[in-house]
């Protein structure tokens, strides 16, 4: 028995007799239960004492040091046609889109292989859906196929494998395990979503962000996984159960072509609404730059964030050779304070000045020209320590790369990422991209991009951010919760001027889902500025904070916002 529970089980024992109550630890069962309730009134202290701890290391953790004050990337998906391409070629991260309108580069989340070629039609369901015309409804149905699916493709040559094409679906596939055949050969098909980004594997919030986005706009993404089939993919005449089942009229558009069968069928079988909408080469990206910055002994220190293009620093490319070579400090983030750096150098140049003799003898400097060098560079700082006072311009800002002091020899290159924060969100369904590597003039995005956010740089945004995070630890529990993270989010978005033009309120209310009532907690916006409002209106700030507080609430309530 440990020393704390013997105490506690003396002093229960000894709170007992003072009312006149024994307990006699020969018993079992008494013993058993005494000291089981010595045992957790000792955890419960132990807890207690460690609330101011756990609490200070929360806030540092996730409120100093963590990426939610950061910026954040926008994702989307693409659709990538076939240009002038013929052969299947793969694409990565390596591989840009650019947006022209706001010069904003996306890169592929995953390693893609493209396919080029067209989707010409879809049997399920005993139903033939192609592409710009209406279902037709199958003259002699055959039910042994009636759940599976079963894609026509012209593929603009010859194609050895589909491993990593994937494919874009409007409603998803039954959750059983799913294969795709391809005359004899057998491909397992598997849903994006469950894979991890390497790209945005950082930041766990962002990942689940970008699957729940998806379902939001209503697109699921599978991808064709490994084979081992060695040769060239059967392109097949149309299958024989096709051809008796519909009226030759119907599918003369096909006969004597040979197209690429594929046919995806699942363990149990399964179906798809008839408006539901199939495209290939579809690759989810996100709005991000990989750059370089040399550090050397001559500049030991770069900038890695530019206010004239509107990028934000993201990430380091992961290096394990340079990861003791650098470090890297966020003057936006990481909570500098002004005045106390003002303090430090102003105590330092005191003691150079009061004490000029100790100070250079203390760090052995002899050379006239450096002394000199040096009284100069310190008048210059201390004659510009006034703007740098409380209530004046921001000086320390940004973020920076700088060498480690101890292996400053070497020059270095490193390597990072950077984004556009809220101006990725710009990208809107049916926008057209560029690409030199790819589908050149024939790549659009199928939905719009969301989730981009500039860096929180306002005082009070990072107040509100902070208290929500120590408060609730990122989730919504309460309505208290719920009402700080709108004022929280709506200040990222808009700033921290703007939530004197809001009021934000929550109710409660009942609505008929699927023949039955459901309460619902309703968010109300009241904007008081027509400008405000409009910028609101153009922006994706509701879909993003509906998705959000999705991911984040803990209770089954609908939820319903209003402006």
């Amino acid at each position: 028995m440990d020393v704390k529970v013997r105490n506690k089980v003396a002093e229960i024992q000894q709170a007992l007799e003072q009312d006149e109550q024994r307990i006699s630890l020969s018993d079992p069962v008494a013993k058993m239960m005494l000291v089981a309730l010595s045992h957790q009134s000792c955890e419960i202290e132990r807890k207690m004492d460690q609330t101011v701890e756990r609490l200070s290391e929360r806030f540092c953790d996730q409120v100093l040091l963590q990426s939610n004050l950061k910026a954040q990337p926008a994702v989307t998906v693409l659709s990538i046609g076939n240009g002038r391409e013929c052969t299947p070629y793969f694409i990565d991260e390596n591989d840009a889109f650019t947006y022209k309108p706001t010069k904003c580069n996306y890169r592929p989340i995953f390693k893609t292989r493209i396919v080029p070629g067209r989707l010409m039609a879809c049997f399920m369901n005993n139903t033939l859906l192609q592409p710009g015309k209406l279902p037709v409804q199958a003259t002699w149905p055959d039910n042994r196929y009636n759940k599976e699916l079963w894609l026509a493709f012209d593929a603009a040559g010859e194609v050895n494998t589909l491993e990593d094409v994937m494919i874009a679906l409007s409603h998803p596939l039954p959750d059983d395990s799913l294969t795709a055949e391809v005359g004899d050969v057998q491909i397992p098909l598997s849903l994006v979503m469950e894979d991890m980004p390497r790209t945005l594997n950082s930041n766990f919030m962002l990942v689940e962000f970008w699957k729940k986005s998806l379902v939001y706009y209503g697109l699921w993404l599978y991808r064709f996984g490994k084979c081992s089939n060695k040769r060239t993919l059967h392109r097949g005449e149309i299958p024989a159960w096709i051809m008796d089942s519909y009226a030759q009229e119907i599918l003369e558009p096909f006969i004597g072509n040979r197209f690429l069968w594929i046919r995806i069928k699942t363990d149990r079988g399964g179906s798809l609404p008839l408006d539901t909408a199939i495209l290939l080469n579809c690759i989810p990206a996100v709005n991000y730059d990989i750059q370089d910055v040399k550090l050397n002994y001559s500049e030991p220190i770069q900038r890695l964030e530019n206010d004239k293009t509107g990028t934000y620093f993201l990430d380091v490319v992961q290096n394990q050779e340079q990861a003791q070579d650098f470090f890297i400090r966020d003057f936006d983030v990481n909570q500098y304070d002004n005045e106390r750096i003002r303090e430090d150098v102003t105590n330092l140049y005191r003691h150079y000045v009061n004490d000029y003799f100790a100070f250079v003898d203390s760090n052995s400097l002899h050379d006239g020209a450096t002394l000199r060098s040096l009284r100069q560079s310190m008048m210059q700082v201390y004659d510009s320590l006034d703007e740098f006072r409380s209530g004046n311009v921001r000086r320390y800002g940004g973020t920076y790369a700088i060498r480690n002091p101890r292996n400053n020899q070497q020059p270095m290159v490193l390597t990072y990422f950077t984004t556009n924060g809220e101006r990725g969100n710009l990208l809107r369904r049916g926008g057209r991209l560029t690409s030199t590597n790819a589908a050149v003039g024939d790549v659009e995005a199928l939905i719009d991009a969301t989730g981009g956010r500039n860096k929180v740089r306002d005082i009070k945004t990072r107040k509100e951010l902070a208290r929500h995070i120590v408060n609730s630890n990122d989730r919504l529990f309460t309505k208290m919760d719920l009402l700080q993270y709108c004022k929280m989010e709506f200040m990222r978005a808009f700033g921290e001027e703007a939530i004197s033009y809001c009021n934000i309120s929550l109710s409660e209310s009942n609505v008929p889902v699927d023949r039955h009532i459901e309460k619902c907690i309703n968010v109300h916006f009241q904007i008081l500025s027509e400008s405000l409002k409009e910028e609101i209106n153009k922006s994706d700030f509701f879909d993003y904070l509906k998705i959000n507080i999705e991911l984040r609430k803990s209770f089954s309530c609908l939820l319903i916002i209003f402006i």
